[in-house]
Parts: C-alpha cells; sequence; structure tokens
C-alpha cells in the first residue's frame, strides 16, 4: 500500500513507532528516516527496516528543540530524497516519571515535558515537513498518535490534555493543508508497549488505573501490528477520501461505561 513511498516517523525506537517504522518497509515503503532521542534503540530499529526492504536512516532528535526538529525534517529530506509520509508518533507520559499525576499535585516541569513532546513537537514536526509534503507527487499523508485518552478523562493531567489537543490539531492541520495533503490522527486505547506496561504496573498504586485497563469489550490488549497497519492505512492512497478524522484502536473501550474488573 505504501509502495515507493518516503516516510518519517517520531519516536520510532521502539513500541508502536518501530513496528510502524517496520510495516511501511514490509507495505513497500521506499526509505524510512527513523527519528528517536535513544541513538542504540534508533540505530536498531533502522537495521529492522532494512531487513524488511526499505532504505533507512536514523536520524537523532530531542522533540524538545525546535531547531534540532528543523534540522531533522531537513537531514530526512536530503538522505531520502524527499517526503511522502510524516508519522508523527513520539509521546510520553506523566506516570513513567511519578505518581503524582493529578492536575494538583504534578510538577510542573512534567506538564512542559509532557505537553512539549506529545503536542508542541507534532505542531513543529508538521510545520517543517508541510512544504516538501505539498511538493509530493505520491498522495502525501499525515499521521499522528493520538489517545482514547484525549476523548475521555482519565487521571492523568496532561497526558490526556496533549492528546486532545492532538486530535483538534489534527483538523486543523487538515484544514490547512487540504486539498494535496491529507492529515488524520488515531486513539490507541490499551496496546501491548512499555509505556501502557508502566501504566499498568500503576494500578496497585492508583486504583483508577484498573478500571482504564479493563474496559476493553475485546478482553485482550491491542498489539503494535495491529496499530502499525492501521498507521500504514492511513499513510496510503487506500485513505485517500479521508482526511480530518481521528480513528479509535480500543478492543471498544469507549463503546460503553463499564469495565470487566469485580
Amino acid at each position: 500500500m505504501l509502495d515507493g513511498r518516503l516516510c518519517l516517523v517520531t519516536g520510532a525506537g521502539r513500541g508502536m513507532g518501530r513496528e510502524a517504522a517496520i510495516e511501511m518497509a514490509r507495505q513497500g515503503a521506499a526509505g524510512v528516516a527513523v527519528v528517536d532521542i535513544d541513538d542504540g534503540a534508533g540505530e536498531e530499529t533502522a537495521a529492522l527496516v532494512r531487513a524488511a526492504g526499505a532504505r533507512a536512516v536514523f536520524l537523532h532528535c530531542d522533540l524538545r528543540s525546535r531547531d534540532e526538529i528543523a534540522d531533522t525534517v531537513e537531514r530526512a529530506v536530503a538522505e531520502l530524497g524527499g517526503l511522502d509520509v510524516l508519522h508523527n508518533n513520539a509521546g510520553v507520559i506523566e506516570r513513567a516519571f511519578t505518581n503524582e499525576v493529578d492536575f494538583d499535585v504534578l510538577p510542573e516541569d512534567l506538564w512542559d515535558l509532557v505537553m512539549d513532546v506529545n503536542l508542541k513537537a507534532v505542531w513543529l514536526m508538521s510545520r517543517f515537513a508541510a512544504p516538501h509534503l505539498r511538493r509530493s507527487p505520491r498522495t502525501p499523508a499525515i499521521v499522528n498518535a493520538a489517545s482514547v485518552a484525549g476523548r475521555t478523562a482519565y487521571s492523568h493531567a496532561v497526558y490526556g490534555v496533549s492528546k486532545a489537543g492532538v486530535i483538534q490539531l489534527t483538523r486543523t492541520m487538515a484544514v490547512t493543508l487540504a486539498p494535496d495533503v491529507r492529515v488524520n490522527c488515531y486513539c490507541p486505547g490499551t496496546i501491548a508497549t512499555d509505556m501502557s506496561s508502566s501504566t499498568r504496573a500503576a494500578a496497585g498504586v492508583d486504583p483508577r488505573v484498573a478500571q482504564i485497563t479493563e474496559a476493553n469489550l475485546i478482553p485482550r490488549l491491542g498489539t503494535v501490528t495491529e496499530v502499525a497497519k492501521l498507521v500504514c492505512f492511513l499513510a496510503s492512497a487506500d485513505a485517500g477520501f479521508i482526511t480530518g478524522a481521528a480513528y479509535d484502536i480500543d478492543g471498544g473501550a469507549l463503546a460503553w461505561r463499564g469495565h470487566h474488573g469485580s
């Protein structure tokens, strides 16, 4: 579905970002720029992308730095020879750093960190990529990682706010870039990743977490491969009449108000 596309994936060192980059290669992408702050993990992903059949370049980037984001986009375009797909995948959650996640106790520096990586970096990466995407002859697209936490309130003070911002930013970007570039996002629920593991581990500290992880109508965690396939669909010409949309991939968690706990 991504035959010949040139792609950039942020936060591609592990988890959903890594699998998306690999799946892009499996689906015929010509090249993938693997962007991450972790050099070792990023280089590992780049090697896996090459093994799956695409060119790959690893680019170190601190997504809290405007200058590094701008430079990363230009380096990706120079290395790949253009840009057709931008996947803003990178994200952090405050629960990975503290159990003080409610709005009245959350440390201010963590608010800034989460908002910078999860929302501001999506804006900046897309802003710098937009001129290159507009020049693409291959149905260019931006795919943003939002979350079910951007749809409904959990205990986390800032993660959900940042992801709600991604959903609205996606719509705004779709309006601005139409009809040249399609922009969509997806909202994962509980997916088997390191980030979700850290959240589930907090259930003993905060009983509200159990309700988050027990809401799936399909009684299991989602897989990174399932998410990656959705990303690639939204990036492909098969989604050519879809823009400004947010797709839930949550096992039905938002379809009801219950959970399976006792």
